[in-house]
């Protein structure tokens, strides 16, 4: 077990934080002879054979005749997940649930009728990616959560001319504008960074790595200050999946420390050998917890007196779970690729009685829906929290 741990360490804590860099390329890949390292090393083979998994004494579990694998994967959380898409007719959605402090993968689910969207990172990531643009600015000094900037145009404005050019100019708090989702400060903001910075702080949060057969989101570097203020406001130039939505998340939630996603509990022979049990690869810190802790007081706005405030499972969460911090990014944008339609993302944390999750929610959703991708994770959030009571016990 130690020796397949510091493979482990060795493989995948080359650090977020140096060069992007591919395994394949560098040499990094363990010998591909071992079924329990290449298990470690690959997310996507992870995620296969969760896929042909059986719940036993409630944990899902796969055996293929020499090895057992037991999966991170909690039956009940999952169950939850799955009963919550049945009952709104989710069509084109996805929902993803880490534990923050390990990278331990709670549950994770693709609308049945479209069981590939967990792994697409061809989703614009929209609004969400202000988590990207608020790091950069909260770490670098360049604004605090108080600070203000004149800005024109409208909330929802998306011309980086009008952002600087507008007749119609006021002043924007940066708190206020993250739970409200303005592109105009973010768009100036970013311009104000630089496109080194916001392509730096891109990658401490995964964007365009290529390694571990995980879904990485990925950036176009910008071509000028036009699209830099597009990219920082989350308009144009970042794609992402959930799977690395719910990674994004996890950082903020974790106090700035990035711990690689996993699917994978324990290895064990099927004559009940230990081969591995899951301990955390830390891949390196992206931020301060001083950053990471004002982002998330400015991810509970959004939920308080933001975009998601004046939702209705948002309002019921809030008045049925007083106990329950939750905080979060929407995101909204359309896309002409498959599957068509309005892009709404939720990505957040909650903390409740003792437990944190960190999660990621979509869907895409035309003219017509049942339910928004933002509402899709309040929803998980209040039946996550019903279990977690004492009167569930």
């Amino acid at each position: 077990m130690k020796r397949l741990v510091s493979i482990a360490l060795a493989v995948l804590a080359v650090g977020v934080f140096s060069s992007v860099r591919s395994f394949k390329e560098e040499g990094f890949l363990p010998p591909r002879s071992s079924f329990p390292e290449l298990l470690l090393s690959d997310f996507s083979f992870q995620y296969e054979l969760f896929k042909r998994s059986h719940i036993e004494n409630g944990r899902y579990v796969y055996k293929d005749g020499k090895f057992k694998v037991t999966f991170t994967v909690d039956p009940e959380l999952q169950s939850t997940v799955e009963r919550v898409f049945e009952r709104f007719r989710v069509k084109y959605g996805a929902y993803v649930a880490v534990e923050p402090e390990t990278g331990a993968v709670l549950a994770l689910l693709s609308s049945t009728k479209y069981p590939d969207l967990l792994f697409r990172n061809t989703f614009p990531t929209a609004s969400t990616f202000k988590i990207i643009t608020a790091s950069a600015a909260l770490e670098t000094g360049l604004a605090t959560p108080q600070s203000e900037m004149v800005c024109g145009g409208t909330a929802d404005s998306c011309s980086p001319s009008v952002w600087l050019n507008s007749v119609y100019m006021r002043k924007r708090r940066f708190d206020e504008s993250f739970a409200n989702s303005a592109n105009p400060f973010f768009g100036n903001l970013g311009r104000l960074l630089g496109k080194g910075v916001i392509m730096e702080f891109a990658r401490r949060f995964g964007f365009n790595r290529k390694d571990y057969g995980f879904p990485w989101g990925k950036v176009e570097e910008p071509a000028g200050d036009y699209h830099i203020a597009l990219l920082s406001a989350g308009l144009k130039g970042a794609h992402t999946s959930p799977l690395h939505q719910a990674f994004v998340a996890s950082i903020v939630e974790n106090g700035g420390v990035a711990i690689l996603p996993n699917l994978i509990a324990r290895i064990e022979t099927t004559e009940g050998r230990l081969i591995y049990s899951g301990e955390p690869i830390v891949l390196g810190r992206a931020i301060s917890r001083k950053t990471a802790d004002a982002l998330k007081e400015m991810m509970v706005m959004t939920v308080t007196s933001g975009t998601a405030s004046d939702r209705r499972y948002f309002r019921l969460l809030r008045r049925k779970h007083r106990d329950l911090k939750i905080g979060g990014k929407t995101g909204t944008l359309s896309q002409w690729l498959y599957p068509e339609g309005r892009c709404e993302w939720f990505v957040g944390f909650l903390e409740h009685r003792g437990r944190k999750l960190a999660f990621a929610s979509i869907a895409v959703n035309g003219s017509r829906y049942v339910i928004s991708g933002y509402e899709l994770g309040a929803v998980i959030a209040m039946r996550f929290a019903n279990s977690n009571s004492p009167a569930h016990d």
